[in-house]
């Protein structure tokens, strides 16, 4: 009552704080399957800072639905959804000149391996060890003219 008393006697005739809203721009994954989607999340109409109910790398999502809870200090509750896309492009190596070049490959995907990028030259096959694939890809490449 003391409340109300205060409030009419200051001529205000209402106390309101703004609605928590989230807003979620998504970003579909780079490649087919992989953890590359992410979303840039926008609290509005926040008192303080916004915690959300999620431990997930917002940098590093799979395609999928989500959706989880933001709170403010006040404790206004705001739920947040969106969809990451998956795209269909396959990931992989896209320079032939590289060991591990996969010609499926249509976005690369940063995992080139080249000659000058191996401390054991030796291990033609780049897979960290010198062994019986190795040798099979030197038989393979036996007698091929350079130009």
């Amino acid at each position: 009552m003391r409340t109300l008393f205060l409030c009419l006697f200051l001529g205000i005739s209402a106390l309101s704080f703004a609605q928590l809203t989230v807003a979620a721009n998504a970003y579909s994954t780079q490649c087919s399957g992989s953890a590359t989607g992410l979303v840039e999340l926008t609290p509005d109409g926040a008192v303080g800072e916004v915690t959300y109910s999620t431990n997930l790398n917002l940098n590093a999502l799979l395609a999928g639905d989500y959706s989880f809870e933001a709170q403010d200090e006040s404790g206004q509750v705001a739920t947040v959804s969106f969809t990451i896309l998956d795209r269909p492009e396959t990931c992989g190596c896209t320079y032939p000149l590289a060991f591990n070049y996969d010609l499926a490959a249509e976005v690369d995907n940063g995992s080139c391996v080249f000659a000058s990028d191996q401390s054991c030259l030796a291990d033609i096959v780049p897979d960290g060890v010198v062994g019986t694939n190795d040798l099979l890809q030197l038989l393979v490449e036996f007698g091929v003219v350079c130009e």
